[in-house]
């Protein structure tokens, strides 16, 4: 069974996640307005690429439940169905 890789929904400034042995760090929260006229917060957290290293940026909505990761590397590397592999003798 394939698992949800989540990150906090509310997280504060400055926190980090941890995702597979990926660090994923909150650097702003910031107000937004959707299409529909909806106020809501955006959460933006600063990674790095599972393959090169490079950092990225990667922006979820800020709520109570938690949020799904969608993208663990850079655009130049970014291909969804590739999945990402595990350090060496790291535990899932």
């Amino acid at each position: 069974m394939k698992t949800r890789l989540t990150l906090p929904g509310r997280p504060v400034l400055g926190s980090i996640a941890l995702v597979q042995h990926q660090r994923f760090e909150c650097v702003e929260i910031r107000p937004h307005k959707t299409k529909d006229g909806r106020q809501i917060e955006l959460t933006r957290w600063l990674c790095h690429c599972a393959d090169c290293g490079a950092p990225f940026d990667l922006l979820t909505p800020r709520r109570n439940a938690p949020v799904r990761v969608d993208r663990r590397r850079c655009a130049e590397h970014r291909d969804p169905k590739r999945r990402v592999k595990m350090p060496v003798g790291a535990e899932a």
